[in-house]
């Protein structure tokens, strides 16, 4: 949403006392090319820009705070934004570096130089020709950068005419909308003249129109006012949808036509069709009059088509696929999901004209596509058929209705856009985080680790918070104690420790005795786990997993119990693909003990455990088993969806198990509601026959997908998702994951109530491998990129439409 979008909507002053900030940026004095002194200065390296007001009507103040983490840590948290430390930190003036009065001479220009966002604004007790330079940091939002603005062409109007702006219009703020060049007077020799820099163009943002169409029936123009005077991208996102009506062609290309003459229909339903518009971020009506047909092909394959009703012209033809990315809202009676085409990507929405139309076709729909996964027919039992249908009943997140259902303890703050705070960025680029290590060959050390490979993977301490990053054979350690990530020191060349030509690649990490100790796999030998010695710097043991003189290819392991790490234990638990068994490093011969085998193809893939030390263990095909103990019987099984589990935990109470898959997540509450066994967890007793829960899907919105998709290709999936818990006792309050480029956070109670906007998103430069929480700070979390490091807190999320906006503003 652009500046004037949320500027006009709201209609209403500015609260005088709310605080409008740019957490984080560097302020440089820019002196005139005549001046004898230096030509840049850096004042503050890290400081956090604000508007307040001041005792005088009609008077702002631009003022400078201190912005280091020890005097700003009220800012970091978004349920802590108006607590009483934050409150104490803005009314002490000790904090305060500089302010300025808000007014039009001192001519406040927001512009971009080398893809970084300035703010800039005339020095008026300096020499001639000085200015102000506020670099504000990469990953503040453009929507933080348009408010704030705003805010301040607003305070201006006020300065200058003495009275409120509260119905100003775009056209009266123009007057003080500065371009860059003004700020130079007559000394445009400088360095940083315009030649080098854009100029942000307020002017054509405070000029967008609005003229929004709101979702509807009985229109059946798809641009109807659409803006003439829009940029050159929107014009072409325009022309994409355009050329639409020629979709289909290319779509038919995932069909043969053999299938296509020898299809077998199966039903047809009158339906309603519109596609997503990304510029008005609306559904627009498409065609009114339509049937959507679902058709057996050969080979567990289906396909949907829709068709007009009167003239039978054909407009769309997809295969059931992955790709599809099938949504269902029950409340608005609608199927959402994606086609591809080879130059775009579209999200359409079929809305059925009544509930027994549309619980058909959802029933026909879901039973197609699972079949399509799994390559077998639809389940039989009445048990696994009611909970699979439930679980492909995506939640409503868009459903009003739930709104007012939230607990009374819910933190409503959550609910509007919250200030960004950045704890601290690690490049390894740029290598901007500063070495911890006490010796002249830390330089080296990080740059070894930072020119070697890409990051794959992540695990955090429990006792030192330390972060482990894998990159090729390396590891390195960051250090998180003080708020901001640090290098500390790398443990290259990991090899086999009885043979040091052998290079170790991990795959998987696991940390254990008080963070003393760290289990390796090699991505190439999953028979052998390794040991490291975190103060030796190296691998110290190779373990070659043994039983009955078999090797055990081992699929997945972790600590015996949640938080395991902080006990002096040597062992823990793991899984093959068709036994779970305890690996104890004081057996001689095979290291295996307390296993338990299945005669029948298990196929598992993950396993995680509760603080008691139960266990959850997924298969390949999405089955999921919890024990009470290892070596016994599961006590509870639930039904495959047919999509791998590419990860699996639960919370340390046991009551959640989190599952992610490719495309989506699976939250499970395994608390028996009712019967004998009420309040027993599904772990330590089984479900009745018609009482097992039913998971809450939790993926993106289609048109997000879409987008996602569109930009950085087919195959992007979701990272492994993780709580927030800490080994404090802390109940869960977040869920992390990550799509490609975009770090994800969904509130946890908003996802157990069925709230819509339950996610918030983060765009990177690069692939987000692997996000996890801090166990000192549940609301800090760090993540890792193909080839950065950052540290952020759950307050630096914004909502997806800030995030996945493809209109081409200013920003």
């Amino acid at each position: 949403m652009n500046i004037v979008k949320r500027f006009l909507a709201k209609k209403q002053p500015v609260i005088l006392d709310e605080l409008i900030i740019i957490p984080s940026g560097q302020l440089y004095l820019v002196r005139s090319p005549s001046s004898p002194k230096s030509e840049n200065e850096c004042l503050y390296n890290d400081a956090a820009l604000t508007i307040r007001n001041t005792i005088h009507q009609y008077n702002y103040e631009l003022v400078l705070w201190k912005g280091n983490e020890s005097d700003s840590d009220s800012l970091n948290d978004e349920e802590d934004e108006n607590s009483e430390a934050q409150d104490e930190f803005f009314e002490n003036e000790s904090n305060v570096l500089k302010s300025f009065v808000i007014d039009q001479n001192l001519k406040v220009c927001l512009f971009e130089r080398y893809g970084e966002k300035i703010i800039s604004w005339k020095d008026m007790e300096g020499d001639f020709g000085d200015m102000f330079e506020y670099r504000i940091n990469k990953s503040v939002p453009n929507d933080t950068i348009e408010q704030f603005m705003t805010c301040i062409y607003k305070y201006e109007y006020e300065k200058k005419y003495e009275k409120s702006s509260e119905f100003v219009t775009a056209k009266e703020l123009q007057e003080f909308i500065v371009e860059r060049s003004e700020l130079f007077d007559s000394c445009l020799d400088s360095a940083y003249t315009p030649s080098s820099s854009s100029t942000i163009n307020m002017l054509q943002l405070l000029n967008k129109n609005e003229n929004k169409v709101e979702y509807g029936e009985d229109n059946d123009s798809f641009y109807e006012n659409s803006n003439s005077d829009s940029d050159s991208d929107s014009n072409s996102e325009g022309e994409d949808y355009a050329k639409f009506e020629d979709a289909a062609e290319t779509l038919y290309s995932d069909i043969s036509n053999d299938d296509l003459k020898q299809r077998i229909p199966l039903d047809d339903f009158p339906c309603k069709s519109y596609i997503y518009d990304p510029i008005s971020e609306e559904f627009k009506p498409k065609h009114l009059n339509v049937s959507v047909f679902l058709y057996e092909l050969s080979n567990w394959t289906y396909c949907m088509e829709v068709k007009d009703r009167v003239n039978g012209a054909n407009y769309l033809v997809a295969a059931l696929s992955n790709q599809m990315d099938p949504a269902f809202r029950f409340e608005q009676l609608a199927f959402i999901f994606n086609v591809f085409t080879s130059i775009n990507a579209f999200t359409w929405l079929l809305k059925f004209q009544d509930k027994d139309t549309y619980e058909k076709f959802q029933s026909i729909f879901m039973k197609l596509h699972w079949q399509y996964k799994n390559q077998q027919l639809w389940p039989t039992n009445a048990t696994d058929e009611h909970y699979l249908v439930n679980t492909f009943e995506d939640m409503d997140i868009d459903d009003p209705h739930f709104e007012n259902n939230l607990p009374e303890d819910t933190d409503s703050s959550t609910d509007s856009d919250s200030e960004e705070e950045v704890a601290g960025t690690s490049n390894l680029r740029e290598t901007k985080y500063k070495a911890r290590v006490d010796f002249e060959e830390s330089e080296d050390e990080e740059t070894r680790f930072v020119g070697s490979s890409k990051n794959t993977g992540l695990v955090l301490g429990l006792k030192t918070d330390n972060a482990f990053i894998s990159r090729g054979d390396k590891i390195g350690i960051f250090r998180t104690d003080d708020g901001t990530l640090q290098f500390s020191t790398t443990i290259d060349k990991l090899t086999f420790s009885k043979n040091g030509s052998k290079p170790i690649v991990p795959s998987k990490m696991l940390l254990l005795e008080n963070d003393k100790t760290m289990i390796i796999q090699d991505n190439k030998n999953r028979d052998k786990l390794h040991k490291l010695d975190l103060e030796y710097g190296k691998i110290v043991e190779d373990w070659e997993l043994r039983k009955n003189d078999k090797d055990i290819p081992i699929e997945s392991f972790t600590t015996n119990t949640k938080f395991g790490d902080l006990m002096n234990d040597p062992t823990f638990v793991g899984v093959s693909s068709q036994s779970m068994f305890k690996v104890d490093p004081r057996i001689q011969n095979g290291f295996v003990s307390n296993d338990k085998t299945y005669k029948t193809k298990t196929n598992f893939k993950q396993v995680s455990t509760t603080g008691k030390g139960y266990l959850a263990v997924a298969s390949k095909n999405g089955e999921i088993r919890l024990y009470d103990q290892l070596g016994k019987n599961a006590k509870t099984l639930l039904p495959a969806l047919g999509d791998e589990i590419r990860g699996l935990t639960t919370s340390n109470d046991g009551r959640y198990v989190l599952a992610t898959c490719k495309t989506y997540l699976l939250l499970i509450d395994v608390l028996i509601q009712s019967g004998k066994y009420e309040n027993k967890l599904g772990f330590e007793r089984s479900f009745g026959i018609d009482a097992k829960p039913m998971p809450k899907k939790l993926q993106l919105k289609p048109e997000h997908i879409a987008y996602i998709k569109k930009k950085h290709g087919l195959d992007v999936k979701f990272s492994v998702a993780k709580f927030n818990e800490t080994s404090r006792g802390d109940e869960p309050t977040y869920i992390v994951s990550s799509v490609g480029p975009f770090a994800i956070t969904w509130n946890f109670r908003k996802v157990l109530n069925n709230v819509r906007d339950s996610y918030k998103i983060r765009a990177y430069q690069d692939d987000v491998i692997m996000g996890e929480f801090i166990n000192k700070n549940n609301k800090k979390m760090v993540l890792t990129l193909s080839d950065d490091i950052t540290m952020t807190s759950t307050s630096s999320f914004k909502a997806p439409k800030h995030e996945f906006s493809v209109v081409k503003t200013a920003f």
